[in-house]
């Protein structure tokens, strides 16, 4: 959750008449693919905010950063940015306030007394770029707020405060009758067998003794996180017999104390730590280390989630339907056991032996969501506890959150149109001359970058009418360029061009070995070495972490035809003609085995390292075409792997067998060369070959079963969003699969 607040100290910036001054100032928050932009402060150089924004992070996610300026013609003056981790919140949130390890609970207040909503303040410096002429009269700071909390926490606040409104005699503990009250009013479908052991599980009598607040979340926990597999089947001989009165798709509403029916939204989820809610009269200190409530179950899956329980009916024999009808029930029906019997699947069979759910809303009460009774009870409970937070309640409603990157949220309207008609399409995954991915070390979005004729000159070609790149014409057009391109940057006079790349391409060259005035050609400076603590490999004592071959745009895929399905679209590629007729006899080994692309722009560094411990088998190499490795060109008809000029390296590795190293030559590459001889033993990171001036690509393929990528690598490659990593990056664990 986060909140910008102000801005202070903005310089006053010339306007377009140069007669006065202007500062229009909006601020970009940039989160992993999640870009978000505020609204503009005309004319003001301490511009108030005060919008908000929430959304969800990811374990690999980390930065947020940029503050810009409405005002240059085209897009927008540049300011500054800053960005903080995302870690700094998580430490702000777990100091003295992580989960009790004995009851599984979050106590929301951090035991002091002292910002008892967990926000952290920020005030942050704004950077800029380079050095920019009004930073000698103004210091520019941008100040916000934010806040971290798991899911896991808001539930339990949610279950207190709804729990709350049942406990009718104030006593912060719940009865047999209320507890069952409350679960008829979220639809729920437990049996009277496992309300029972939410008793017994404390060694209570359910008819003479109740429940406190903590034994009832913790046990309404265990129930949303059991997986289906071991959730209770309606209708069997051990239910205890079906004991709800309510209808399986109501709108959650319950009475007050003179009988008058209360809506959700008039509920007040305000109120005193959760502590002392759920442990009332105990002293915070004494919560946190209470041990009288043992721990629930461990039922919980991997990320909390649960799969979707597709089969459980929206509403039973006889029950309404529609949401939004008013709902009712007694107290005294929900207990006798006069409610109507669970059909089974002989009498309904769409029913097919439905499981207990604790929860079965249709439809959200505050946001009117529709469908959430096909998600997983976790996730239902997750979101009505999003949705009753009153301090975050109204979230994303002023910040503009429709942006595909970070630039595009700068860019003016007409400006984008431009774009959009020259290169196509702007989002994620769109097939397209704007290549967007995502930088791995920071999580931002980022445009590779490229010239603009280059950038339309590929969407002309490879986007024609009547796909004019498979004329012979063409064909032969790319090769007599890339061949005169290679003739050009081996040639003396080609070292002026280097500064201009490196400017346009702003490259960091601390990370170089030798000096820029060391190389004689532009060749040379391409293939440049970088310094030997440029590039460290991740988990350097553990030979079954597979790395990243080359600083690259990266693509993982679970299998082959997941790649032809996602990416690859050459009507004729195949492993067998990728391969060549050396290695055509061992193709069918890699047709279910995992498949990985390094597309190396002409911005990286050209030298490739292998990704794991091996013996260099027999190498060899295949002439071919010289088709871009553009995701445009590999997005169409054409096979561009298949025939492109390309060499054939086997590296037989203990722990994934034999893995194929593919390093496709492209538009521009004149040579693919390695620096490792037949029968060498490479390890990980260790350099074997580099690539010449242009694109190049690397082609990965393993063996099925020896290999499992990371799993934002495979949410990106399903998304058709390329990677930016770095050699040496951990990208995958092996199986523990060796040579046979």
């Amino acid at each position: 959750m986060l909140e910008i607040q102000k801005a202070e100290d903005l310089p006053k910036l010339k306007n377009m008449t140069r007669t006065g001054w202007d500062m229009d100032p909006f601020v970009v928050i940039s989160f992993g693919k999640k870009v978000f932009r505020t609204r503009v402060i005309r004319h003001s150089l301490n511009p108030s905010f005060d919008e908000k924004l929430l959304f969800h992070v990811r374990r690999y996610e980390t930065n947020f950063k940029a503050f810009l300026d409405w005002d240059k013609l085209s897009s927008n003056d540049y300011i500054g940015e800053c960005d903080f981790d995302v870690s700094e919140l998580i430490a702000a949130f777990e100091d003295g306030r992580g989960v009790n390890a004995e009851t599984g609970l979050y106590p929301l207040d951090d035991g002091k007394g002292n910002d008892p909503s967990g926000i952290k303040e920020f005030r942050l410096p704004l950077r800029t770029a380079k050095e920019m002429p009004w930073e000698a009269k103004h210091r520019p700071f941008i100040s916000l707020r934010g806040k971290y909390q798991p899911y896991a926490a808001l539930r339990q606040r949610f279950w207190v405060q709804y729990l709350k409104q049942y406990d009718t005699d104030d006593t912060g503990m719940l009865s047999h009758l209320e507890l069952t009250s409350m679960l008829d009013s979220l639809g729920s479908t437990l049996t009277n067998t496992t309300i029972k052991s939410f008793f017994t599980r404390f060694h209570k009598d359910p008819w003479r003794e109740e429940l406190t607040m903590a034994e009832t979340i913790q046990c309404l926990e265990t129930e949303l996180g059991r997986p289906e597999s071991q959730k209770k089947r309606l209708g069997g001989a051990d239910d205890g017999g079906y004991e709800s009165s309510v209808s399986a798709t109501p709108v959650m509403m319950l009475a007050d104390r003179r009988g008058k029916e209360l809506s959700l939204e008039q509920l007040d989820f305000s109120g005193p730590p959760l502590s002392a809610m759920i442990s009332p009269g105990l002293p915070d200190a004494e919560f946190l280390e209470s041990g009288r409530v043992p721990a629930p179950k461990a039922y919980m899956k991997e990320n909390g989630a649960q799969q979707p329980l597709t089969r459980v009916a929206a509403g039973r024999e006889g029950a309404e339907t529609n949401a939004s009808s008013t709902f009712s029930h007694s107290y005294s029906s929900s207990v006798s056991g006069t409610a109507p019997p669970t059909p089974s699947a002989a009498t309904n069979p769409s029913l097919d032996s439905p499981v207990e759910r604790v929860i079965n809303v249709q439809t959200c009460p505050l946001c009117h969501r529709p469908r959430l009774n096909a998600k997983a009870e976790v996730d239902i409970v997750t979101h009505l506890a999003i949705c009753a937070s009153q301090d975050w309640n109204k979230v994303d409603r002023i910040v503009v959150g429709n942006f595909v990157t970070a630039s595009q949220a700068q860019r003016k309207w007409y400006t984008r149109i431009i774009g959009k008609m020259s290169s196509g399409n702007y989002r994620l995954g769109a097939n397209s001359a704007n290549i967007i991915v995502q930088n791995r070390l920071t999580g931002q979005l980022e445009e590779e970058k490229m010239q603009v004729y280059v950038r339309l000159g590929i969407r002309l070609l490879y986007k024609g009418m009547k796909s004019r790149m498979e004329g012979s014409r063409a064909r032969r057009l790319l090769k007599s360029l890339s061949i005169k391109q290679g003739v050009k940057y081996d040639s003396p006079e080609s070292v002026r061009d280097i500064l201009p790349f490196v400017e346009f391409h702003k490259l960091d060259m601390s990370e170089v070995r030798d000096p820029v005035k060391s190389f004689k050609t532009f060749n040379q400076f391409f293939y440049r070495k970088l310094k030997s603590d440029a590039r460290p490999v991740d988990s350097p004592s553990d030979p079954y972490r597979i790395v990243s071959a080359a600083d690259c745009r990266f693509m993982a895929f679970e299998s082959v035809s997941e790649a032809t399905r996602l990416w690859i679209k050459g009507r004729e590629f195949s492993i067998a003609r990728l391969l060549g007729d050396a290695y055509k006899d061992e193709a069918e080994h890699y047709n279910g085995g995992a498949l990985a692309i390094f597309r190396l722009a002409p911005q990286d560094y050209h030298r490739f390292h292998s990704p794991v411990d091996g013996k260099i088998g027999k190498m060899t190499y295949i002439a071919g075409e010289y088709y871009t490795v553009n995701p445009q060109a590999i997005r169409t008809a054409l096979d561009v792997y298949g025939e492109n000029a390309r060499k054939i390296v086997p590296i037989d590795s203990p722990q994934f067998g034999r893995v194929m190293a593919v390093c496709v030559g492209a538009m521009m590459v004149g040579t693919i060369q390695t620096t490792v001889e037949e029968g060498q033993w490479v390890k990980r990171g260790e350099e074997f070959g580099y690539f010449a001036f242009g694109g190049s690509t690397i082609v990965l393929l393993f063996e099925q079963g020896v290999l499992e990528w990371d799993e934002d690598l495979l949410i990106n490659g399903r998304a058709a969003l390329e990677t930016l990593v770095r050699v040496g990056m951990g990208l995958g664990t092996g199986l523990k699969r060796g040579i046979s």
